[in-house]
């Protein structure tokens, strides 16, 4: 029975990827309204971003560590008038992503790492998390902790750009989110977007409770480092293994000029975390 509903699942995922290809957002949109369905809708998997959409205007969403995509896919969805400039360094992945995205004219994919400064670097694979890539080396006993192994370790040497460059480059005069997953690698990618953090709207950041690697920053290095260059924390969520000890985090910060005044109605309003 499981077999089966994974099956369906992957075939769901199918026909919804060729749709996409086949059919232009316009046309989507108009069958949708037909249908009286949504004619947006965001993914479960980034709920937490719910608070700052969706966005019915064209604006730019800078996805760094992008993997094969998925996040910036479900952007899309939401908001269908997103620009995306994706990066992903390693070549498997990359490889991916653009067979699936590579026609798409709202995205623009670069074969590259985001650090502190121009160049190359050896990116570490973990080759059972290969989503877990990091030019960090990863630490065994904390991985050993929360139960997920690593498999070997492979190299590969990637380019690598900074957000301030590839945003000088392209013009790029607003971001409304940057989004960043690099898997230890978060301080770099902020030191190297100095110059371009007073026109990004809010950011996204997957930040470590467990030190999974070596010489990492702690979720609170990243919230201080923020906090310190005018973003609030607007909401976070974690996971953990099922014996609540929490691994990683996701934040949601925004620029604190774009926060809007308290509601002189109520004293106070609470955020469940789940």
């Amino acid at each position: 029975m499981a077999g089966g509903v994974v099956l369906a699942e992957e075939l769901k995922s199918m026909i919804m990827s060729l749709v996409r290809r086949v059919l232009p957002q316009h046309a989507r949109t108009s069958i949708k309204r037909a249908l009286g369905l949504p004619t947006t809708r965001l993914d479960d998997d980034w709920s937490i971003l719910r608070c700052i959409g969706p966005l019915e205007r064209p604006h730019v969403v800078l996805d760094v560590g992008a993997h094969h995509g998925w996040f910036f896919h479900c952007w899309q969805d939401w908001c269908p008038d997103a620009r995306v400039h994706a990066f992903e360094p390693f070549p498997e992945s990359f490889t991916a992503m653009a067979k699936q995205y590579g026609a798409d004219s709202r995205v623009t994919l670069c074969q590259a790492a985001v650090g502190d400064a121009r160049g190359s670097l050896t990116l570490n694979v973990l080759t059972e998390s290969k989503v877990s890539k990091s030019f960090l080396e990863p630490r065994a006993e904390t991985w050993r902790r929360v139960g997920y192994p690593t498999g070997a370790i492979e190299t590969v040497t990637v380019p690598v750009t900074t957000i301030d460059a590839y945003v000088g480059e392209k013009q790029i005069d607003r971001v409304y989110l940057l989004k960043i997953d690099v898997q230890g690698y978060e301080l770099h990618v902020l030191r190297g977007a100095i110059e371009s953090l007073p026109r990004v709207d809010h950011i996204f950041v997957e930040a470590g409770i467990q030190r999974l690697y070596e010489g990492a920053p702690s979720f609170a290095e990243v919230f201080e480092f923020l906090t310190d260059r005018g973003f609030h924390l607007m909401t976070m969520r974690a996971w953990h293994r099922g014996n609540q000890a929490l691994v990683e985090t996701d934040m949601l910060f925004r620029r604190d000029e774009l926060a809007p005044p308290g509601d002189p109605n109520r004293e106070r309003y609470y955020l469940e975390f789940k």
